[in-house]
C-alpha cells in the first residue's frame, strides 16, 4: 500500500504544480502592465488612473476613472466588480461612438498584464470579488409581435424620457443627465444601428439587467421579467433601419420555408 500511494504522491503533485500553473498563466502582471497602459493607455486615462490624461480635455465622453471601480460594461449584476473577461471584451472590442477603440493588436499576455494593472488604481479589488455573471436565458427571436410588446414596455419604463419617443437620445431629460464624476452625459441614440458595449442581444440584454454604473442608466433586474426584458431588446432593434430590414427579411424567409 506504502509503494501505491508513493508512486501516486508525485503524481498528484505534478498534477496540482499543472493547474497551479495555468491558473498563474491567465493572470496578468501588473509590473508589466504599467508599461503597455504607459504606452497606449495613459494619454486618455492619465497616470493615477483618474481619466484626466492631457487628451481627456478634448473629448466630450470622458474617459473612466478607474480609482472607484466602478465600470459600465459588465456581465455581473449592479454594484459588482467586472470580471477580468468584462475588461477583456472592453479592450477586444472597443466602445463604439467614443475614443475607446479596439486594442485587438495587443497579444493576450498584454492584455492580461494591462487588466491586471488596472486593477491597482481601485482597492476594492484588493478586499471584493466579483459576483456571479448574470444569467441570460436563450433570445427567443425578433418578430413583429415581439417588436410591439417591446414597445409597450419601453413606454412602461419611461425609456423615452431620456431616449426619446424615437430613441434617437433626444428625451425631456437628454440635457439634464450627468455622471457620477459630474461630467455632462448623452443618452445613447438607439437608432445608430450599434451599441456601445456590443451589437448582440444578449449584449443589450445584459445592459437591462446589469445597468450602467456610475451612471443614471439603473438596473432593472428586479422589476423587468426576462420575457419583456426580451421584447424590449427587439424593440431597441427595430428602431435601427437597418436591423429591422435585415430581419423583416430573414423571418420572411423563415415563414415561407415553413409554409413550405
Amino acid at each position: 500500500m506504502f509503494y501505491r500511494v508513493a508512486l501516486w504522491v508525485p503524481v498528484l503533485t505534478g498534477l496540482l504544480l499543472a493547474a497551479g500553473s495555468a491558473e498563474a498563466a491567465n493572470t496578468g502582471n501588473a509590473g508589466n502592465g504599467k508599461l503597455v497602459y504607459q504606452r497606449y493607455c495613459l494619454s486618455c486615462h492619465g497616470a493615477q488612473g483618474n481619466g484626466q490624461g492631457e487628451a481627456a480635455e478634448y473629448m466630450s465622453i470622458k474617459p473612466r476613472d478607474y480609482r472607484q471601480g466602478t465600470y459600465k460594461w459588465r456581465s455581473t449584476p449592479s454594484g459588482s466588480l467586472p470580471l477580468d473577461s468584462d475588461l477583456e471584451h472592453t479592450l477586444l472590442n472597443g466602445l463604439y461612438g467614443t475614443y475607446m477603440p479596439t486594442w485587438r493588436a495587443l497579444d493576450e499576455r498584454s492584455r492580461l498584464d494591462v487588466i491586471a494593472y488596472i486593477k491597482t488604481f481601485s482597492p476594492r479589488f484588493t478586499t471584493e470579488k466579483p459576483q456571479d455573471p448574470i444569467i441570460i436565458p436563450p433570445d427567443p427571436g425578433y418578430s413583429d409581435a415581439s417588436v410591439a410588446r417591446g414597445d409597450a414596455v419601453y413606454q412602461k419604463y419611461n425609456c423615452a424620457q431620456c431616449h426619446g419617443a424615437g430613441g434617437q437620445g433626444d428625451g425631456p431629460s437628454a440635457h439634464e443627465l450627468k455622471d457620477d464624476w459630474g461630467n455632462a452625459l448623452v443618452p445613447y441614440d438607439l437608432t445608430k444601428g450599434h451599441v456601445k458595449c456590443g451589437d448582440k442581444s444578449t449584449d443589450i440584454y445584459r445592459v437591462f439587467m446589469s445597468g450602467l454604473a456610475g451612471t443614471p442608466m439603473p438596473t432593472f433586474a428586479d422589476s423587468l421579467s426576462s420575457t419583456d426584458a426580451w421584447d424590449l431588446v427587439h424593440f431597441i432593434q427595430s428602431l435601427s433601419p437597418g436591423y429591422a430590414k435585415n430581419m423583416a427579411g430573414t423571418v420572411a424567409s423563415t415563414t415561407a420555408g415553413g409554409a413550405r
